[in-house]
């Protein structure tokens, strides 16, 4: 008998670099996606606007060779991914979590936090060096970058773009450690340099593989 998906992307080996033959994989995110949008009262759709990016999207999370192809992309670095609002940014990361939950996959797991979150977490806190402190350290999925609030820090800084501090010492952490983060952002690469500056613009090139995803929301 045919062995179903989830015995082969289970047993798939951890000595192959791939973590499974990329059709396999591309079917197993499609079919994690559909019960994720269906959830939502939504339809997953494959179109134009998101077709190339998926198909890199899931070379990258299969830790396939043929997403290096292009210059400048290796699956070292985290991912930057850029667009619009409620074209599935988002949730393209909450898919792989998915997976890695039900596949029982580690090498797919991230701790996912909103942008807005950190600083919430950050103006609570008494020990604030302590919150820049956990959030440089580890892989991280921070979500909707570019939307946040400048923390407050009366004591020390007063009004501070944490991220700039957070950014700093997860670039250093991955030239040192190769520690990954991967981000989601409304904001164009220009608009990235305009608030956060030209230092971490110039990082983002060397810790990022830069992934659009264009098109209208699809959110209902």
């Amino acid at each position: 008998m045919e062995k179903g998906w989830f015995d082969q992307f289970s047993e798939w080996g951890p000595e192959r670099k791939r973590l499974c033959d990329l059709v396999l994989f591309e079917k197993i995110f499609f079919k994690s996606a559909q019960e994720f949008y269906a959830k939502l009262g939504l339809d997953f759709e494959v179109d134009g606007s998101n077709k190339n990016f998926l198909g890199h999207f899931c070379k990258y999370w299969n830790y396939d060779p043929q997403f290096e192809i292009l210059e400048n992309i290796s699956l070292k670095k985290g991912l930057l991914v850029f667009g619009s609002n409620g074209t599935g940014k988002t949730t393209s990361f909450q898919i792989i979590q998915n997976m890695s939950k039900q596949y029982r996959k580690p090498e797919l797991w991230f701790p996912i936090i909103g942008a807005q979150e950190v600083v919430a977490k950050y103006n609570a806190a008494r020990n604030k060096d302590e919150v820049i402190a956990y959030y440089s350290k580890g892989t991280f999925f921070f979500d909707d970058l570019g939307t946040e609030t400048v923390g407050n820090n009366v004591y020390q800084y007063g009004k501070e773009d944490i991220f700039v501090r957070i950014l700093l010492n997860r670039y250093r952490n991955f030239e040192s450690l190769g520690t990954k983060t991967h981000i989601t952002t409304n904001l164009s690469f220009a608009q990235i340099e305009n608030r956060y500056g030209k230092q971490i613009s110039d990082r983002f090139i060397r810790m990022f593989n830069q992934l659009k995803l264009e098109g209208l929301s699809r959110r209902k």
